[in-house]
């Protein structure tokens, strides 16, 4: 009778019975980083929602109402500074470019934020595949 890591053997082990414990840990470690996994994509899915949902609504709004403020904001500035009608638009084009692209800046810092929740599985995985 001998003893490794802990077991005792009756018998001394042979290739096979090696080859057989390491394919069982190697199929446990894969069915532990698959769980992990399923765990982070839970959690990326829990972290990013609102950023998802905050990019669809900004984009409604965008799409939706934000073209007509723009014509009612160049027709402003074509009434109140006597610009021509070309160069109030212009100038509303602008300010509704910025203010789309701070939105969809604020929807991108979130998801950004949500998907480094995974870092953990990557990291597990590059420290199993050295």
């Amino acid at each position: 009778m001998s003893t490794t890591n802990g077991r005792v053997r009756d018998e001394e082990p042979n290739v096979a019975t090696s080859f057989s414990g390491l394919a069982h840990d190697v199929i446990e470690l894969g069915e532990l980083q698959a769980q992990l996994f399923v765990h982070d994509v839970k959690s990326t899915t829990q972290k990013t929602r609102t950023s998802l949902l905050l990019g669809v609504v900004g984009t409604c709004v965008l799409l939706g109402s934000v073209p007509v403020l723009l014509f009612a904001l160049a027709e402003l500035f074509v009434e109140q500074f006597g610009w021509s009608r070309s160069a109030g638009f212009a100038v509303a084009a602008v300010i509704g470019i910025v203010a789309s692209a701070a939105l969809l800046a604020a929807a991108w810092n979130r998801l950004s934020v949500g998907l480094n929740s995974m870092q953990r599985s990557r990291d597990e995985l590059k420290l199993t595949a050295k």
